[in-house]
């Protein structure tokens, strides 16, 4: 067991437990208030990070030796590949609620050409001879 954690156990055990809700999220249904609520949160904290690493450096290494990462680069590396990953589960939800709504104008346009007969062509807007 110790050879699957190692000396970065804490940080591994975070970003297991980050995907594994990154899962969870997949498969919930979408609140749109909430959705939209968390993913500003998200993007707020992320801009917040970015801002201190960029403007302090050296403290983003201490922060990963605290964490038993050792370098400040590996940290943001690991952070990169969670807001990746973040990023692909709102793509995956975004495009799946468009699935369903054009699946459902298909339907709806369906029925209604199947209700009204054959659709009627439209006019022409030249005069005819």
């Amino acid at each position: 067991m110790s050879a699957i954690f190692g000396s970065q156990w804490f940080i591994k055990l975070l970003i297991v437990a980050i995907l594994l809700i990154a899962t969870y999220f997949i498969m919930k249904p979408v609140k749109s208030a909430q959705h939209l609520a968390m993913r500003r949160l998200s993007m707020m904290i992320f801009i917040a990070f970015a801002v201190i690493a960029a403007l302090f450096p050296a403290l983003l290494s201490r922060v990963a030796v605290f964490l038993g990462i050792g370098r400040g680069t590996d940290l943001l590396l690991y952070g990169l590949t969670l807001a990746f990953f973040s990023t692909l589960v709102t793509a995956y939800r975004r495009d799946a609620a468009v699935e369903r709504k054009l699946t459902q104008l298909a339907r709806t346009i369906a029925l209604t050409t199947v209700r009204d007969g054959e659709p009627k062509p439209e006019k022409s807007t030249e005069a005819e001879d």
